[in-house]
């Protein structure tokens, strides 16, 4: 799948943001290319139907879940653990989704959809997600 400008924009912002948390970060040379092609990984295997989410722990109150999310990237599963992406996807740095009284799991999927496709245009989710159309 091709990196789009998106994609690339968003790159650009996850060094920005990871830059002010790591100081020895100086070029994005380095980072901002590899940063656009594991977002573009993540946004394939949500196309393709390759993106898991489970539920680690729910809060007492029950109004939170801590999640954690992962994708099958030539048969080897690639769990996601930086901040930026969990960012894009609606949790905490952490993982921690608030809200209750609703698939929890289907609302981070689904921001991180959106937030990987261009925000000028609708998405299509219905149309696009490979396990959408099997329900």
């Amino acid at each position: 799948m091709k990196i789009t400008k998106h994609i690339e924009k968003l790159a650009k912002e996850q060094f920005k943001f990871e830059s002010k948390k790591y100081h020895w970060m100086q070029t994005e040379d380095d980072y901002v290319p590899d940063n656009a092609k594991r977002l573009n990984e993540v946004k394939e295997a949500l196309i393709k139907g390759r993106f898991y989410i489970r539920v680690d722990k729910v809060s007492s109150s029950g109004m939170s879940r801590t999640v954690s999310m992962a994708y099958i990237k030539d048969n080897k599963l690639h769990h996601i653990t930086d901040e930026f992406t969990l960012k894009l996807a609606g949790c905490d740095k952490n993982g921690r989704v608030s809200g209750c009284g609703m698939d929890m799991m289907f609302h981070c999927q689904y921001t991180l959809f959106q937030n990987l496709h261009s925000s000028y245009k609708q998405a299509h989710y219905q149309k696009r997600m490979a396990r959408y159309n099997d329900l």
